[in-house]
């Protein structure tokens, strides 16, 4: 019969591979941990054993290897101690010569508390019983391990805590005595002398409380999520061995107001979505704008980087971000790319990111003009609305050109490499697959089925036209599918029914509203409009769109004063055609929304520049700087 190791705290062992370790056993259950991220897992005691006579469970000498007080300094000592008595002495155990050679040992060693003749004799006595190298500890097992009340007492300790302390509302150890003590009377336990039976005291359901899992307890009392965090160790690190084999994608707002190119309002603070490539730290997408995180800024850098750096095998997103049907999900389905969210508040799901976002503030956002700091406290008496100046491009410019010329160039604290170094080097024995940015507009829009009525299909209240649609549509091709991108709502796709594998183009009904209007903002707009009275949709006609979007802007961003005054001067027009000149006023102070185009931007953060010297480095951390002030003193 094969033979089995009992599992004891700290126990390593393997199923199928996959490295675990014993973090807890109690109540006849092994709760243990995946060393590769420390994932939290129960089986049953007797599966354990089971496992290990199988064959499916791998207890070897070397995982199995716990390290106790036995084996570390102090074990060593107690050894010296036996080693020169029993190579010294043929009575070991004497005890004349044994205090001799514990002074000798005594001075050699500098320990400050030697041991007694009669420990040490205790210690050689014990080593040669077992005949190994190893000290086991003198007792293993103290105290009382038996059952030391009667079962109904028992019955009503296990109650009162689960009652009690395991909870949200937990009590402590006095709530749950209390408990026990007064179903013990309401049972008639302790009603006479002569049927009295023994009763806890507090201090031993405190001895109860403290021998709990302390994964049990987290997560009775926090929650599961929790209950994860303490009860596990961050576990080894999941090791990305290729560029773009494992990346992280998060979104934050930059403390730093921007405002508007031609009114020079405020309009707020943008948010920043970064991809970074885990194996190398390099920025490997970007998207600047003035939305909350969600699918569709997601897709811009997920865009961004299919472009410029390739496919990536693994994604961990924003955990913040309902990725549900879609476009985002379409595109990774399409191109075999694994999404694995982190999860909610874990700070080891994107640590690599967020220390990217960190490093950012505190060396480039924080300088600028207009800069929010990171508190009240920080900022003190500065007021950053009226000394923001900068626009949303001019960041995004700022940001490009510190990750291009500092973040790429300077060695990482972790790595000990340069990102840019490390991307050529990996790049260059084999790169990702890339994709053109033809391909990637195609694949990144989203199909839906529609009917042609008079050259023209509709897409959630918004009309595309094209000539080619009125010859599908004599030809009695009424039924087509077209392909949205969420990004930019100005065209639509669609393909030819008589060649397949051809897209036609369809133009937007009112291009002034669609321009660089995305699928979540025009939904968004939609609802505000829908809102409106209809006497007011009546009354602001053709603007009624535009009136919502702006309101969606302002709403997003609240300290932008440009919203109200483009809605009143849009509300106190209705009713007179607006002149050539007018329309043009008013397109100029539409926001960031309508007007940038960050998407398909042939920029590269990452470029494939050798490094000079550390001095370069610097020099061009230097340079970003004069930059900026340049501009602010404009």
């Amino acid at each position: 019969m094969k033979s089995v190791i009992e599992p004891k705290l700290g126990t390593r062992f393997t199923i199928h591979g996959a490295r675990f370790e014993i973090s807890f056993i109690a109540d006849g259950t092994v709760r243990y941990s995946s060393s590769a991220g420390g994932q939290v897992h129960r089986m049953p005691y007797a599966k354990f054993l089971d496992l290990q006579i199988q064959g499916s469970l791998d207890v070897s000498d070397a995982t199995n290897a716990v390290i106790n007080t036995y084996s570390s300094h102090a074990s060593v000592i107690k050894y010296r101690y036996i080693e020169a008595a029993i190579r010294t002495l043929p009575h070991p155990t004497a005890r004349a010569p044994l205090a001799e050679v514990i002074r000798t040992v005594c001075a050699d060693l500098s320990d400050a508390k030697p041991p007694s003749v009669r420990t040490v004799s205790y210690w050689i006595a014990n080593f040669k019983q077992r005949k190994e190298e190893s000290l086991p500890p003198r007792y293993s097992r103290r105290g009382n391990r038996t059952i030391r009340f009667a079962v109904e007492v028992e019955q009503l300790i296990s109650e009162a805590i689960e009652e009690q302390f395991l909870r949200r509302e937990r009590g402590g150890g006095d709530a749950v005595h209390s408990q026990v003590i007064g179903r013990a009377a309401q049972l008639g336990l302790c009603d006479s002398h002569a049927s009295k039976v023994a009763l806890p005291s507090i201090r031993t359901i405190q001895r109860r409380i403290k021998q709990l899992d302390p994964h049990t307890v987290a997560s009775a009392q926090l929650g599961p999520l929790a209950a994860s965090k303490i009860a596990r160790a961050a576990g080894r690190t999941i090791k990305a061995r290729n560029c773009l084999s494992i990346v992280q994608m998060d979104t934050h707002k930059l403390d730093v107001l921007v405002v508007d190119p031609d009114t020079g309002d405020v309009l707020g603070r943008p948010f920043l979505t970064t991809v970074l490539d885990v194996h190398t730290r390099s920025i490997v997408g970007t998207y600047i704008s003035m939305y909350d995180p969600s699918a569709t800024t997601a897709l811009a850098a997920l865009k961004d980087m299919l472009v410029r750096y390739g496919i990536p095998t693994l994604v961990i997103p924003d955990n913040g971000v309902e990725f549900a049907n879609s476009a985002f999900i379409l595109v990774c389905g399409t191109l075999k790319i694994t999404i694995s969210p982190a999860q909610s508040r874990d700070p080891n799901g994107k640590a690599h990111v967020e220390s990217f976002f960190r490093t950012l503030t505190n060396a480039l956002i924080q300088s600028l003009a207009g800069t929010t700091f990171s508190s009240p406290a920080a900022r003190g008496d500065y007021d950053s609305s009226r000394n923001a100046r900068f626009t949303i491009q001019q960041v995004k410019s700022f940001v490009d050109e510190w990750i291009k010329e500092v973040y790429h160039k300077t060695v990482h604290s972790r790595t000990l490499r340069a990102p840019v170094i490390a991307w050529e080097e990996k790049a260059g024995v084999m790169g990702p697959m890339k994709l053109t940015a033809a391909e990637v507009d195609i694949l990144a829009r989203r199909p839906y089925e529609r009917t042609i009525h008079g050259g023209r299909v509709q897409f959630e209240g918004l009309h595309y036209y094209s000539h080619a649609l009125i010859a599908l549509e004599a030809q009695g091709n009424s039924k087509i599918t077209i392909l949205i991108d969420e990004l930019n709502l100005q065209t639509v796709f669609f393909e030819n029914p008589s060649l397949s594998g051809e897209y036609l183009m369809a133009e937007s009904t009112d291009p002034d509203y669609t321009d660089a209007l995305t699928l979540f903002a025009h939904l968004e707009a939609m609802k505000i409009k829908k809102a409106l009275s209809d006497a007011d949709r009546k009354r602001f006609g053709t603007n009624a769109n535009r009136i919502a979007r702006w309101t969606l802007m302002s709403r997003i961003q609240h300290e932008s004063e440009a919203a109200k005054k483009w809605l009143r001067k849009l509300t106190n027009g209705v009713g007179r055609k607006l002149s050539k000149t007018d329309a043009k006023s008013t397109a100029s102070e539409c926001s960031e929304l309508e007007r940038v185009k960050q998407i398909d931007s042939p920029k590269s953060t990452l470029a494939p520049e050798p490094l000079s010297s550390p001095q370069s480095t610097a020099k061009a951390r230097w340079n970003v700087i004069p930059t900026i002030k340049s501009l602010d003193t404009e």
